[in-house]
């Protein structure tokens, strides 16, 4: 069974509690980069760029059985975009394949509560919270649409 949207919060707050050195919160950003898939570059059209960040960062819904798939993938920017992909696989390890419901659900400031803000820059910082913006666009919506 899929896990529910609070369990993979608690799943997260649990890891980021657990980390003792400052760098084991980059690391993990970074693992979770390598370890992303990525998207089919026939997927990467100028609408679905996330405005605001360093990066040229993609997210593209799909919207089935009353569940949003979100692919996502990071370009070069002006910055290493290995961070800004690790960011976006971190809001995805929360947001993947949930209800509109659910996600509308989550209050954003979870990231910050957990300490995710704490040594980002500016600009990442400012990309995170465009793509969280986003994710929530859409997650309103799909769910305006589903309840039709």
């Amino acid at each position: 069974m899929a896990a529910t949207i609070a369990e993979r919060l608690e799943e997260i707050r649990v890891k980021f509690a657990g980390f003792t050195d400052p760098d084991d919160k980059w690391k993990f950003l970074l693992d979770l980069a390598k370890a992303h898939p990525g998207m089919d570059a026939s997927l990467k059209a100028e609408k679905f760029i996330i405005q605001g960040c360093a990066s040229t960062m993609y997210l593209v819904p799909r919207f089935a059985d009353g569940k949003i798939h979100f692919e996502m993938d990071v370009e070069g920017g002006t910055t290493n975009p290995l961070i800004s992909r690790g960011l976006g696989a971190l809001a995805l390890s929360v947001y993947n394949d949930m209800a509109p419901a659910d996600i509308l659900s989550v209050d954003p400031a979870f990231f910050q509560q957990i300490g995710l803000n704490v040594g980002l820059s500016p600009t990442r910082s400012n990309g995170f919270a465009s793509l969280l913006k986003q994710i929530y666009l859409y997650a309103r919506v799909f769910d305006a649409f589903s309840k039709k």
